[in-house]
């Protein structure tokens, strides 16, 4: 049986294809030792990303333990070790299971996706990660290449290159015209470079196309509506980050002015 998997690489959504076929048992003399404790790492993997699903962290770290501990060269339950520690903030265990899984497998699309982000967003190291989106894009069986390519745009913008991360939003675009994360991108960007009524036209443009509004949503609409001073709207932005998301981050910046 082959399940796909979805995975949050913060900003991101990617896939994860995990087998756990019966043909991966040959013959009819039943499964070796060695093929028991790959399946059993497969499904303890998948479990974990389910508790993960579920926010309940401490049985998602249980369980990705025991799937490295049945198959310690299994790349992608070192990926979501990674992607577990770093959703807690733990970057120190984060960065290690990502270079874990990148030993293993130093050329996977998503591992390399998934890493890059974290040394973009979680270790605030944007231009040291575009070498690993470029790795991941380089892998032309890569089943979402849009991911990576909007994450080396935002990652450049972090790092102030905006005419270049234009260039690679416009690309995420072309790849894949119904990709709305990479709309919110490009309205990110131009209210960056202070052009605000596109900041507005691209935002509406996102909100056509998605059903609920995130915090990091919400966060951008009001930043965009204060742009372009419309006192309503950011007001209205506000309350319901306030109403709808009260511990997430975002909200917590509204509080100390961070945003």
């Amino acid at each position: 049986m082959n399940t796909i998997i979805r995975l949050k690489s913060w900003g991101v959504m990617s896939l994860v294809l995990l087998s756990t076929s019966c043909a991966l048992f040959g013959g009819n003399s039943g499964p070796t030792k060695a093929e028991r404790m790959e399946s059993l790492s497969r499904i303890k993997t998948q479990l974990a990303i389910e508790y993960m699903g579920a926010q309940d962290y401490r049985a998602a770290v249980a369980a990705i333990d025991e799937a490295i501990e049945a198959d310690r060269r299994f790349d992608y339950a070192w990926m979501i070790k990674g992607l577990i520690y770093q959703t807690l903030k733990v970057n120190d265990k984060a960065d290690q299971a990502y270079r874990q899984a990148l030993s293993i497998s130093p050329n996977s699309a998503e591992i390399n996706n998934n890493y890059g982000w974290f040394v973009c967003d979680g270790m605030q190291q944007p231009a040291q990660s575009l070498q690993y989106f470029d790795r991941a894009l380089a892998d032309p069986t890569y089943p979402t290449p849009q991911t990576a390519q909007m994450n080396k745009g935002i990652c450049e913008a972090r790092s102030g290159h905006f005419a270049s991360a234009a260039a690679n939003l416009a690309r995420t675009r072309a790849l894949a015209p119904w990709f709305a994360p990479a709309i919110k991108e490009m309205a990110r960007l131009k209210l960056m470079e202070g052009q605000t009524p596109q900041a507005t036209d691209l935002f509406n443009e996102y909100q056509s196309k998605v059903e609920i509004l995130s915090p990091d949503d919400l966060l951008l609409g009001l930043k965009i509506s204060r742009a372009r001073g419309d006192t309503q709207a950011a007001y209205e932005y506000e309350a319901q980050l306030r109403t709808r998301y009260p511990s997430s981050d975002e909200a917590r910046q509204l509080g100390t002015g961070g945003y």
